[in-house]
């Protein structure tokens, strides 16, 4: 396992623009996105049409503190949608938040699944980075039989865990719809969750997985991995495929294939 510590996000996630790239699973999930654009605003993104980060959501996402100074393309009309990113674009910015209207707490509402593929073939934007479900906060949670909300024709999904979750116990207090964390682990109510228990979930194609087309490359991302490293590291273990430890404040710490 090697320190990855200098490489982009975007080339930990495996992610070649143009694309569409989903995140799924617990707490990180908005902020891996915000990061993303912060990546290619500093990089001051490239010169040329449809050379922009565009980050929205199928379901609903906060739009947090330090990501409320990107420029907004807020309804439902994809003719609107369409003539706000080409402003946006020339008013020289690399990034902008694109929802179907606005909810309360600073929520964006979701577009529909076919416009992130739609938005990236017209060339309005090179990389469309989409939060496909909630967790309430949580920091691991089992997807609901409505969720996630995959978008279509996505080209690389992310599964988030938190780091802080493992060695807690399995309960609604870390873990959003436990019940179902423990009925595909196999596991109870209570029991620890473990490296091996996170990653069962994180991989099942009722957990991490439902819904990943098999064209999607998938990738399971550990948040907040600088406050648990040597956890975070033995769940990247357990896991057959790429695996991203990653921390807001220190930056990527692994990847492992």
């Amino acid at each position: 396992m090697g320190t990855a510590s200098n490489l982009p996000l975007h080339d930990a996630l495996g992610i070649t623009r143009p694309a569409v790239f989903a995140t799924v699973g617990g707490g990180g999930k908005t902020t891996i996105l915000f990061a993303l654009a912060t990546e290619w605003e500093v990089a001051g993104g490239h010169d040329g049409v449809g050379d922009l980060t565009v980050l929205t959501t199928t379901t609903r996402m906060t739009i947090p503190a330090e990501g409320r100074q990107l420029p907004l393309a807020i309804g439902r009309d994809a003719a609107f949608r369409a003539g706000a990113l080409d402003d946006i674009r020339s008013r020289g910015r690399a990034s902008a938040v694109v929802g179907s209207g606005r909810g309360d707490r600073e929520r964006v509402l979701g577009v529909d699944p076919a416009w992130p593929r739609s938005a990236v073939d017209a060339g309005l934007a090179s990389l469309v980075a989409v939060e496909a479900d909630g967790s309430r906060g949580r920091p691991f949670k089992a997807p609901g039989v409505h969720e996630p909300v995959i978008p279509e024709g996505v080209d690389v999904v992310a599964a988030v865990i938190g780091a802080s979750v493992l060695g807690r116990p399995l309960d609604e207090r870390s873990v959003h719809r436990p019940e179902i964390a423990a009925q595909i682990a196999g596991a109870k109510i209570g029991d620890v969750v473990t490296p091996e228990l996170a990653a069962k979930v994180l991989t099942s194609s009722d957990g991490g997985r439902k819904g990943v087309p098999e064209s999607a490359e998938f990738v399971v991302l550990v948040s907040g991995a600088g406050r648990n490293p040597e956890g975070s590291r033995a769940l990247a273990s357990q896991i057959e495929g790429r695996a991203v430890l990653w921390d807001a404040g220190s930056g990527l710490l692994d990847v492992v294939d």
